[in-house]
């Protein structure tokens, strides 16, 4: 999981993604036969997969299934299967493996999502919207099966709450894949601003004979990884920030007080800014830049984020989409305009992961450690995803950025 803050009223995100850990390419093979786990009938026709990558399958009319040239590395092996709970198990591949999941009966084969008619068209495309996102990767995403989609709206807790038992599938026609989510929940809780998104997803590359087509997918997936935090936290690792266009600045919470403004006064130069994420509360982050040394640790084997500050991580090598600038501008206008009413009227109040009006925007987005141990692993993604939240530019990103955990960009080394 991932927590995000939305820009613009769409609050946080719990975003739950079923991670790997690729240690190395190989030719490992996975096979082996579904069955019932009471009556050991094999299971004809079931997903199997390796959660949010390319590799998955069907069992064929006997139940038996083969996933081959595997990476050796973790995996977080499914399988889905009507009637059935889903079925989990973490592997360690080092060599082939041969095994029997057994998969247990649902407890209620009959459950459906209970509402009182069909999806409201408001309520399906709020959230379609927020589900999606609105940059112009987004644009060019497409929920395939609408009709499995639940969607409605939970008055006692202020939620927007869209499910789908069986599964949800997108086309991103701009990176070339079908994204399959099984067990997909998706919520937006009003009252805290949060979205909380849980789903097993596998990728399918899409086909096409056209090169040009080919060829335009690898340029919109190198684009897509481009500045992602799989890219930033990759970068950490092998210590390649500012080769890789990241600048990294330590930013520093308080409550915008009279201490505060005063602490703001002493430090003078060395801030690059004053920020005003949220009313009430200041962030102040600091003109040097920090290197991956600062701010990760490694030690037995792993590298791990390690720093006291929260992150600000400004990447520099390409503009912004454009939607997202256009409403950073808008918001940098609004809260010029607050702070120019400000009873702090002597600070250099800004908007959070913004500057000026006039002044460019950028692909700026916030790291906040939680916690627990934000070990990086050589594939670009945490081992714990719930160690991290990030906002900004990171939380635009949605959907029509998506990749595949086994996506291996051609810009890095």
């Amino acid at each position: 999981m991932i927590l995000k803050r939305f820009p613009f009223a769409t609050g946080s995100l719990v975003l739950a993604m079923l991670l790997l850990h690729l240690s190395a390419w190989g030719q490992i093979r996975l096979d082996g036969q579904v069955r019932d786990a009471r009556t050991q009938q094999p299971l004809p026709f079931a997903t199997v997969f390796l959660a949010n990558t390319t590799y998955g399958t069907t069992t064929d009319s006997t139940g038996h299934f083969a996933l081959a040239g595997l990476p050796a590395g973790q995996y977080e092996f499914m399988v889905s299967y009507v009637g059935y709970d889903l079925y989990k198990k973490l592997l360690d591949l080092r060599q082939s493996v041969t095994f029997t999941p057994s998969l247990q009966p649902a407890a209620h084969l009959d459950e459906v999502v209970v509402r009182p008619a069909e999806n409201r068209p408001a309520d399906y495309r709020r959230f379609v919207r927020q589900f999606l996102g609105g940059s112009a990767l987004s644009e060019h995403c497409r929920i395939e099966n609408p009709a499995d989609v639940a969607v409605f709206i939970d008055q006692r807790r202020h939620e927007l709450v869209a499910v789908a038992p069986r599964h949800l599938s997108v086309i991103n026609q701009a990176l070339g894949y079908r994204i399959t989510y099984h067990h997909f929940d998706f919520r937006v809780d009003y009252a805290s601003q949060r979205i909380t998104f849980t789903a097993a997803p596998v990728f399918e590359e899409l086909k096409s004979t056209d090169a040009q087509q080919q060829q335009r997918w690898e340029a919109s997936r190198r684009k897509a990884y481009a500045g992602s935090l799989p890219h930033f936290l990759r970068s950490v690792r092998e210590d390649r920030l500012a080769q890789e266009g990241f600048r990294v600045e330590a930013m520093v919470l308080a409550l915008n007080s009279g201490p505060t403004q005063q602490r703001i006064k002493q430090a003078g130069d060395s801030l690059a800014a004053v920020l005003t994420p949220t009313p009430g509360i200041v962030a102040l982050v600091y003109q040097q830049p920090l290197s991956a040394a600062q701010i990760s640790k490694a030690a037995a084997g792993q590298v791990k984020l390690e720093t006291p500050f929260d992150l600000r991580v400004t990447y520099q090598n390409e503009l912004p989409d454009g939607q997202y600038a256009a409403r950073i501008l808008q918001a940098r206008i609004s809260e010029s305009r607050a702070a120019a009413k400000s009873q702090w009227p002597a600070s250099r109040a800004e908007v959070g992961l913004g500057r000026p009006p006039y002044e460019p925007v950028l692909e700026v987005s916030e790291l906040h450690l939680l916690g627990p141990a934000a070990v990086i692993q050589p594939n670009g993604y945490l081992a714990n995803p719930m160690s991290v939240k990030v906002d900004g530019y990171w939380a635009f990103e949605r959907v029509g950025e998506a990749l595949p955990l086994d996506y291996v960009p051609s810009l890095t080394r």
